[in-house]
């Protein structure tokens, strides 16, 4: 079992392994405040480009809750300001084929090919 506990940008993750010696690891992250609610930063969305069929449902409530990650490219949603994310999954919510299936960590050094 995994315990993660997000406290002042710090996560502190702790295993219980059975037969065997409890783990525990401190991460520094990033965090956002939106909604009442705090969200790790860093993380953007991944969207399936054949199930996206351009609806504009996420890029929609995405700009409405201020982030504005998303935009059409191709006809399809890609982060295009992946930056500005903060990682509440609201867009996986709108979205109504399901095309954005996981969220990743971005590194500008190394930004997505959907970017």
């Amino acid at each position: 079992m995994i315990l993660v506990r997000l406290v002042n940008g710090t996560c502190d993750a702790t295993s219980n392994q059975i037969g065997g010696e409890n783990m525990s690891k401190r991460i520094e992250v990033e965090t956002a405040e939106a909604f009442g609610r705090t969200f790790v930063k860093g993380n953007i969305p991944e969207i399936h480009p054949v199930r996206c069929m351009g609806c504009r449902h996420c890029i929609n409530l995405c700009k409405k809750l201020g982030p504005n990650v998303l935009d059409i490219v191709d006809e399809v949603a890609k982060p295009v300001r992946p930056q500005n994310c903060i990682g509440d999954g609201a867009c996986m919510l709108a979205c109504p084929t399901k095309a954005i299936f996981l969220m990743s960590k971005y590194d500008p050094a190394s930004a997505p090919a959907a970017v």
